[in-house]
């Protein structure tokens, strides 16, 4: 798992690269294409990132071409954020060849075995994301105990 993992931040900072643009910014991409739309506050909670970073990554991208601002047509007060074509003709030299030797192998595999698979998928994520509040739990205590002991003195 854990080559598996370095592996993977490998390819996605030559991705990155390849995009010309950052990791924050490929994150954020990859979270408003599996969401279709979002706000930029939706933004700022699934990736963590303060409002003004939110703004920042928003801004690199429309530049880049790679995602527009579209009022919502149920709230015009509201702004959502979506990938636009751009990306994907972009970006078809790097996933095209990626997705299409995925699939063929996944062909080969058996619906069982598939399943089991996206069980495991599914587990970790679950796993990932339960450890992951609980370290930022852990950072905020942390940082919580350092202010106090200023405080203290």
């Amino acid at each position: 798992m854990r080559g598996w993992q370095t592996d993977q931040d490998i390819f996605d900072d030559a991705v990155a690269l390849f995009a010309g643009v950052n990791r924050t910014d490929t994150r954020v991409i990859d979270l408003v294409q599996r969401a279709g739309r979002m706000t930029a506050g939706e933004i700022a909670t699934a990736a963590r990132l303060s409002s003004g970073a939110v703004t920042a990554v928003i801004d690199r991208l429309e530049a880049a071409g790679f995602a527009r601002r579209v009022r919502d047509p149920n709230d015009r007060r509201r702004v959502l954020v979506e990938i636009t074509d751009e990306l994907d003709r972009a970006m078809e030299p790097v996933f095209g060849p990626v997705a299409r030797e995925g699939y063929g192998r996944m062909a080969t595999y058996s619906d069982a075995e598939l399943e089991s698979w996206l069980e495991f998928m599914q587990m970790t994520r679950e796993f990932l994301a339960r450890h992951t509040a609980r370290v930022y739990e852990l950072i905020e205590a942390r940082a919580a105990e350092r202010e106090d002991k200023v405080k203290a003195s």
